[in-house]
């Protein structure tokens, strides 16, 4: 099995940290900006409270001055101190102005009667109304929340209060809140990548054995050890999987049938082909046969001068019928011990009487000496190679040489036909093992001969090797000495 560059489990494990390290940002960057709007909320909510609590008073002393009762400024003065003196903020200024924006009391004093005319003072002056602003701050105060409080009664406008509250405790708190918030979410994010990754590694296990069951399914049987039965997706999956072995054993089984069909078929065929020379090799014997008889009724005294002539005319035909059923049988291979030169001689046989009647000459040669025991089916070799040299004699020129040698080679009996024909071209060498394709003209050949062949050789986890040039052909059967396991 090829090595998974990324499993299932990782993948999921990957998509679930990405979706963890979002939903965590997401969630931390919420949680700030809500803790960051309470909390200047609350500021200025308690800054307004305690300038609207103020503002009475203030108007009371501006009433007090005009009307003489205390001395202009100094308890405007005591006012300004004491929100300066504030222990619940940081203010960085205060000050009082009357209705013209003019300074009547401020916490520097350089400030004494200077005219604000800033967008803030203008607004709360016009319209009577509290009003604040965030500006940039000076050094350790990044940002002020400057509020402004009118002092209004009873529709007259006497000023107003402005004060400005530095932002910097505000900023230290959220800068806490977010060490604290990073420091949650980097557990987060550990606690539920691992907790994703063991319910991923779950998830992927029945799909890893599925995966190893697929992988040890025996080629020959296609049976696969699956696991109980699932009521999920990965049910399903073993459920369609047991449904397409199934089909493919059904399908196997059709194919074997087929292919048996069609040697059977061929080998018909090729029987066909033999019946000329068969008969005339029976034919032989039988005409002496009918002498002999024929003689023997004419002058019984010498019967046996005729016996032995008739003797040998039936093991002649005995012999050949014989050899021809053996040829015929049907049936997958059925492997025997069988010597070599015997099989050799025997495929001679055959030979002579399938090409008695084609235009070329046979030349035999058997090159494997000493004989060795072929474990093979002698009957099915036997159609390979008349088929071989069948296909030999139709492509070699009238007066031709046709030869069949045996020798060994690497491991293997070999036995090759070699025809004197023009040759295969390139582009069809690579099919002319494909069934139903051939070369000969329309009606000459059914295209089955070389494709069943190959597949009786490869029964016998041999190898039929084509070595084609201009002025010949060569096919070559390769049959292993020894048997091989079957996998």
């Amino acid at each position: 099995m090829r090595p998974v560059r990324f499993s299932i489990k990782t993948r999921f494990a990957l998509l679930a940290a990405l979706i963890v390290a979002i939903s965590s940002a997401l969630w931390g960057t919420w949680v700030w900006q809500n803790e960051k709007r309470l909390l200047f909320e609350r500021l200025e909510g308690e800054g307004k409270a305690m300038m609207t609590s103020l503002a009475t008073p203030i108007i009371n002393a501006l009433l007090y001055e005009e009307m003489g009762v205390i001395v202009e400024g100094g308890l405007l003065d005591n006012f300004v101190e004491e929100i300066m003196g504030s222990a619940e903020f940081q203010p960085t200024y205060a000050f009082v102005s009357d209705d013209h924006g003019r300074v009547l009391a401020h916490n520097r004093y350089t400030e004494y009667g200077k005219i604000y005319d800033d967008p803030l003072t203008v607004a709360v002056l016009s319209s009577g109304n509290y009003r604040s602003e965030i500006s940039p701050g000076t050094g350790a105060d990044r940002a002020v929340l400057e509020m402004a409080v009118p002092l209004r009664i009873y529709g007259k406008t006497w000023g107003a209060l402005r004060v400005g509250v530095s932002t910097a405790p505000l900023a230290v708190q959220l800068h806490e809140l977010s060490q604290r918030i990073v420091t949650f979410s980097v557990i987060l994010f550990i606690f539920g990548t691992a907790i994703f990754y063991v319910v991923g590694a779950n998830l992927a296990r029945p799909l890893q054995r599925l995966a190893v069951i697929m992988g040890a399914i025996d080629p020959e049987t296609l049976r696969a050890d699956i696991p109980r039965e699932r009521s999920d997706e990965i049910g399903l999956l073993q459920e369609s999987f047991l449904e397409m072995l199934r089909r493919l054993n059904r399908s196997e089984e059709e194919r074997r049938m087929a292919l048996a069909h069609i040697v059977q078929t061929e080998k018909l065929v090729t029987v066909g082909k033999l019946v000329a020379g068969v008969a005339h090799e029976v034919n032989n014997p039988l005409s002496g046969m009918t002498t002999c008889i024929h003689n023997l009724e004419s002058n019984p005294a010498e019967l046996l001068k005729y016996t032995d002539l008739l003797r040998k005319g039936l093991a002649r035909i005995e012999t050949i019928v014989r050899d021809l059923s053996d040829f015929s049988r049907a049936g997958d291979i059925s492997l025997q011990g069988v010597p070599s030169d015997l099989f050799f001689h025997e495929a001679a046989v055959f030979a002579k009487l399938a090409l008695q009647k084609r235009n070329v000459v046979l030349v035999t040669a058997d090159d494997c000496s000493p004989p060795i025991i072929l474990n093979i089916d002698k009957g099915k070799l036997h159609q390979v190679i008349l088929n071989l040299l069948f296909n030999a004699a139709d492509a070699s020129p009238p007066g031709a040489t046709v030869t069949i040698r045996a020798f060994p080679g690497d491991g293997f009996y070999c036995i090759a036909v070699h025809d004197q024909g023009p040759g295969i071209p390139e582009e069809e060498r690579r099919k002319i093992f494909e069934i139903f394709y051939t070369t000969k003209a329309p009606g000459k050949g059914s295209g089955m001969g070389l494709a069943i062949s190959k597949s009786i050789v490869e029964m016998h986890e041999g190898s039929l090797v084509l070595d084609s040039r201009d002025g010949g052909t060569a096919l070559i059967v390769r049959i292993p000495l020894q048997e091989k396991g079957k996998k």
